[in-house]
């Protein structure tokens, strides 16, 4: 259990997490994780379990401005989504059963490589005009893509993110899907998988109630100002600040992993 005295820093907190969050389509984890983990010295298993109940929180508020805008694509979340929510909840098993250092240094250099990509492609302007539809990919693209999607599945019910540091890329790039679009969609897949993955954790009692309320107290008011503030930017500035967050948890995950190996 925390303190009460840290419940307006973990209020704050959760405001912040709110914003970042929902302008770049990572439902929160990719934060929450860090700031539950090194901030406040929560168990890992604990801050997954609570970090997820967070994800699907932060994603509800975000993605109801995305479907009033109508900037969701239904059909890339529904091809995308299955594979996902049976990821979540095959990484969830994993978290309880296995040490997750080995897969963190796997998904942190995933990650590297993925944001190191997207900021190459802003700086050169590469597909800056991809401004396409999801019905325009190939079915050979579809299947890489539900299949990548099982691994962002992965990836959310192991280390309790959304999957959004992967869905955004995958819908971005693999499926031609706008990249506001990817975002706005991804807000709305990242709390369908965090909720297929939050099940097992459930089951053992190890979600922190106090702690999932304060911050989605924060997050709700930070995830519906950040949406709205991500319609109004441009493709280019979104692709950066989301870079920049994939960039922080990729370095966060290999730091994590070395430390545990030589330790």
């Amino acid at each position: 259990m925390i303190s009460e005295l840290l419940i307006p820093l973990v209020l704050v907190s959760g405001v912040g997490i709110g914003l970042v969050s929902a302008m770049a389509g990572v439902g929160g984890g990719v934060l929450v994780i860090p700031f539950l983990i090194l901030g406040l010295g929560i168990d890992v298993r604990v801050a997954v379990a609570t970090s997820l109940l967070c994800v699907v929180i932060t994603s509800s508020s975000a993605a109801s401005v995305y479907l009033r805008e109508g900037l969701i694509d239904v059909k890339a979340l529904s091809n995308l989504e299955p594979t996902t929510a049976l990821g979540a909840v095959v990484g969830a098993y994993i978290t309880l059963t296995l040490p997750p250092h080995m897969i963190k240094f796997a998904l942190g250099i995933l990650l590297l490589y993925v944001s190191l990509t997207m900021i190459k492609s802003v700086i050169k302007g590469v597909g800056r005009g991809v401004e396409g539809t999801y019905g325009g990919t190939t079915p050979l693209r579809r299947l890489v893509g539900a299949t990548l999607s099982f691994l962002a599945g992965l990836a959310s019910g192991t280390f309790g993110i959304g999957g959004g540091v992967v869905k955004v890329p995958i819908m971005n790039l693999v499926l031609r899907v706008p990249m506001k679009v990817a975002v706005a969609t991804s807000s709305l897949m990242v709390g369908l998988t965090a909720s297929a993955g939050e099940l097992p954790y459930l089951i053992h009692g190890l979600p922190n109630p106090l702690l999932a309320l304060a911050l989605a107290l924060g997050i709700v008011p930070g995830a519906t100002l950040g949406a709205k503030l991500m319609g109004r930017l441009r493709t280019r500035y979104v692709k950066l600040i989301f870079s920049a967050i994939l960039l922080y948890v990729s370095t966060q995950l290999v730091i994590t992993s070395l430390m545990r190996w030589v330790s």
